[in-house]
């Protein structure tokens, strides 16, 4: 343990000897910093203490807000409260919240704990088309697998839209894709463009503004629905989605086609081949289409939508130590693929 590590380990003990009422010669243990997190510094401990003569242990997560220079990624507590909501659902698999810090003074930043799931999660880089545990799969359980994570994905979006009540913005009617493009497409481009044209984009967003389609089910879009923000247990079950840090609201199939497009992003745009046995194309579309129960004909404008989005937080980076792909100037693979996109939903819409 790095003697950084090794100072916060005690000060969060500290803290939470403070927050357990009864708890004595609380100590944390296998404390973990994982190499990975935007927005927060990811801690996994596990918290050990003596209450009422007996010992007591819990697994828990600390999550540190950063010093970010993008203003949708600067508070902490946005996923806090949406991860407070979620877990309330007794289906979802949204690790709960269980304490909250706003004062810095304790740690030095704001941060919050929640509860803590067991098992392993696909890495990002490598990417878990090239090798990992996901790679060593069996073809069918590799297939299940993903599919597990997308029937963990419905019971999320059957949440209603209208209970997270720090996203609605005043909304009265379910939220469609232009609800989407203005509260989280539309400011990270301001932020991030910082008054640069980028016309590729910005007439992207004009059209898909005036030609969202109709909503089918609308709540919350986690918005980062991707292998790598899912926890897999025993027999390949989900036992954790988790990274609600730019959760906001909008029709379902917003994650859909982030889920199908970061399989792309994971595979083509990094240069590997594509693991056998992870759905694509109309396979995925019809596989959805049976899990949700209804049809989704739109589901190209939706791919675009997903690769705008890469393109916008393609432009630079997010001002921590983990960079994006592309920090300066427009990424072709998002574009291609949203212009492609687009152009299918032309046809489609016609």
């Amino acid at each position: 343990m790095s003697d950084d590590l090794k100072t916060l380990s005690d000060a969060l003990g500290n803290w939470l000897a403070r927050q357990t009422p009864g708890a004595q010669d609380m100590t944390l243990s296998d404390v973990i910093e994982p190499a990975q997190g935007y927005s927060s510094r990811t801690i996994l401990f596990t918290a050990r203490w003596e209450e009422a003569g007996q010992t007591r242990t819990r697994d828990l997560v600390a999550r540190l807000q950063r010093d970010v220079s993008c203003p949708l990624l600067d508070d902490v507590f946005h996923q806090h409260g949406v991860m407070a909501v979620a877990s309330k659902a007794s289906d979802v698999l949204v690790p709960m919240p269980v304490f909250a810090e706003h004062d810095p003074a304790p740690l030095g930043t704001p941060f919050f704990v929640m509860e803590r799931a067991g098992g392993q999660v696909p890495s990002d880089f490598p990417s878990y088309h090239s090798e990992g545990w996901v790679a060593d799969l069996p073809l069918k359980e590799r297939t299940q697998l993903w599919w597990n994570g997308i029937e963990a994905m419905e019971r999320l979006h059957r949440i209603d839209w209208s209970v997270f009540e720090t996203l609605t913005a005043g909304q009265q009617t379910p939220p469609d894709a232009r609800f989407y493009i203005e509260r989280f497409i539309m400011p990270w481009f301001e932020w991030a463009a910082k008054g640069t044209r980028f016309p590729v984009i910005e007439e992207a967003i004009a059209e898909m503004s005036a030609t969202a389609p109709a909503v089918t089910r609308s709540g919350l879009a986690w918005n980062d629905a991707r292998m790598g923000n899912v926890m897999f247990g025993a027999d390949n079950q989900v036992s954790a989605l988790f990274d609600f840090e730019v959760a906001t609201l909008g029709p379902a199939e917003i994650d859909l086609a982030w889920w199908l497009y970061a399989d792309d992003i994971f595979s083509e745009s990094f240069g590997v081949a594509r693991l056998p046995g992870i759905p694509q194309g109309q396979d995925a579309i019809g596989g959805f289409e049976a899990r949700y129960g209804y049809a989704m004909p739109d589901f190209s404008y939706y791919l675009a939508l997903a690769a705008l989005k890469h393109a916008v937080i393609s432009i630079k980076d997010y001002g921590n130590d983990k960079r994006a792909p592309s920090p300066e100037g427009l990424a072709p693979f998002p574009v291609e693929r949203m212009q492609h996109y687009l152009k299918e939903y032309r046809s489609i819409a016609a």
